[in-house]
């Protein structure tokens, strides 16, 4: 399997393994939820919910999860649509909907009893509950809960926890209802409320105080919500100025490195406006990596063979046959192709081009093409490293990379503030600074290198006989082997004019049976030959409800 085809299938695999659910996920939206409790004088609490789903492709229903506190339970689960029940298959806490669709909207009514849900004291009967929690992988838009005493409660007191917290308003037959407005995904949302004791005789009465416990944790969320708001405005008063001014220090980064990658190139422009062959500063490959692109083509593995031609360690002896001269070429890239075409493919002297087509349609010898060539690849890479042709600006990356964690920190600490817009701006800031750290601009060397040989590129396209006439042989040779690597296309048109305009002044003195078209059709097929052989739910955790109680929602 060629190795790009691979990455995208293990990368596949790995989502579908590490987000099994997500990759599966239904697309809806849960608009509105209500939730009433009536609780009854035995302690049972008596549930109706209706979920309203908005869909958007198709669908099989939807999930709720119901964790019951240690001690209670969950009894007489149904589920109906506008009165007519629909099938519900339990699988421990989790109830799975049946109601299939596509792009609707629709509300489901689900029934249940919780037993055991009240507590008596001796101040008062107490209903806590965690209708969802942490476990929770779905937003609820609008939320309210009710909860019902089985009769009129005069001394009614209650509270929400998280996201209930100062949600609850009491109600004139001492009920309370919690208008929770968007509740997020994560998220918990506790409610406790405490009737009159009288209310539930028959239940067995409890030792300690309630109310007191109540009154405590009201206490403290509300001292902790003052805390709460003096760290925001604290954080606030921060973040005011310190946001604004990364803010103009990351607009005069940037306008700073356009400005000076700008001028540099410029100052790179060649002063002449004469036609001329760039001296040699990297191999005929190196320069087309960098000048051209990273992507070493078949046009490319041809002009490093010219320029193993040129620099004489090879000798053409016909259009489709070598002969090895020297074995110690300049770099070692150039090692590893004369390793692959004259050792692996020839026979350690020669090497015929239909030699290499005979090569790569041996399914046996795929890898071991493969391998030089991504060899010879590494070997390019590694020769244009060593040309400094890109700034490191080290004492720059470390300010920019401390100020990125900087604001790293920053962001967990308006996060744990809830300020969550300073929170996200704080992330983008400390991801441009940290994205910041691997700018590499390229060197003025570089930009000379890249201005000269476009200079060539572009003068080619309309250049007189009389001007080439002027070049020396190796100068024509390093042009023609330049302009080969860099055409795209495998007919190499372009290539091919100059050859059949040029051919006897440009390789006379070296003997060159020079044709582009087959030079590189031999490495198109040779890489075609070888790249079509390589192409041929979720666990549920410990929440964080009361007692361990809670769930959410879903769908499927």
């Amino acid at each position: 399997m060629h190795k790009k085809n691979q990455f995208i299938v293990l990368w596949t695999l790995l989502v579908f393994m590490l987000f099994p659910l997500q990759a599966l996920a239904v697309d809806y939206s849960i608009s509105k939820v209500t939730i009433d409790a009536q609780v009854t004088s035995n302690g049972t609490v008596a549930v109706t919910e209706n979920h309203t789903y908005k869909f958007q492709d198709d669908f099989n229903g939807i999930i709720r999860e119901i964790v019951p506190k240690k001690g209670t339970s969950i009894h007489e689960f149904t589920a109906s649509e506008q009165g007519k029940e629909l099938k519900v298959e339990r699988d421990e806490e989790l109830y799975n909907i049946f109601r299939s669709g596509e792009n609707e909207t629709i509300t489901i009514e689900l029934r249940y009893e919780i037993q055991g849900a009240v507590d008596t004291y001796a101040d008062g009967a107490e209903f806590y509950w965690p209708f969802f929690d942490d476990r929770n992988d779905s937003d609820y838009e609008q939320m309210t809960i009710t909860i019902t005493p089985p009769a009129a409660s005069e001394k009614t007191a209650f509270t929400g926890y998280d996201g209930a917290y100062q949600t609850g308003s009491l109600q004139r037959d001492g009920g309370v209802q919690f208008d929770m407005g968007k509740v997020l995904a994560g998220s918990n949302g506790d409610v406790r409320v405490i009737f009159d004791k009288h209310l539930f005789p028959s239940l067995p009465q409890k030792d300690g105080l309630v109310l007191a416990d109540l009154a405590a944790d009201k206490e403290q969320m509300a001292n902790d919500a003052a805390a709460l708001l003096a760290k925001q405005q604290a954080g606030k008063s921060i973040g005011n100025w310190l946001i604004p001014a990364a803010g103009a220090a990351l607009l005069a980064l940037f306008a700073w490195a356009f400005s000076h990658a700008r001028k540099t190139k410029q100052q790179a422009k060649p002063d002449t406006p004469h036609f001329f062959v760039p001296k040699q500063k990297m191999s005929i490959p190196a320069t087309l990596y960098f000048t051209k692109s990273s992507i070493l083509t078949p046009a490319v593995t041809a002009a490093a063979l010219m320029e193993l031609v040129r620099k004489q360690k090879i000798e053409q002896l016909s259009e489709e046959k070598f002969r090895l001269i020297d074995r110690n070429p300049e770099f070692i890239h150039e090692a590893t192709l004369i390793e692959l075409l004259f050792d692996k493919v020839g026979d350690g002297e020669i090497f015929e081009t239909k030699e290499l087509e005979s090569y790569t349609k041996q399914e046996l010898n795929h890898a071991s093409y493969t391998d030089s060539i991504t060899l010879w690849q590494q070997g390019i890479q590694e020769e244009v490293k060593q040309y400094e042709l890109y700034g490191k600006h080290p004492l720059l990356r470390g300010i920019v990379g401390t100020s990125g964690l900087a604001f790293g920190v920053a962001s967990i600490f308006f996060g744990l503030l809830e300020l969550f817009p300073m929170m996200v701006v704080s992330i983008i800031i400390a991801i441009c600074f940290i994205g910041f750290c691997f700018y590499s601009p390229i060197t003025y060397k570089g930009h000379v290198i890249r201005e000269e040989w476009k200079q060539l590129r572009t003068a080619m396209k309309n250049l007189e006989p009389t001007a080439w006439n002027h070049l020396t042989q190796d100068e024509k040779m390093r042009a023609f082997s330049y302009l080969l690597g860099a055409d795209e296309k495998s007919t190499n048109l372009t290539t091919l004019s100059f050859t059949t305009a040029y051919s006897d002044s440009a390789f006379a003195d070296f003997g060159l049976f020079y044709n582009p078209v087959l030079l590189t059709g031999l490495f198109v097929a040779a890489y075609s030959s070888t790249s079509t052989s390589a192409s041929a739910s979720g666990a549920i955790s410990a929440g964080g409800g009361v007692s361990g109680g809670g769930g959410g929602s879903g769908a499927f």
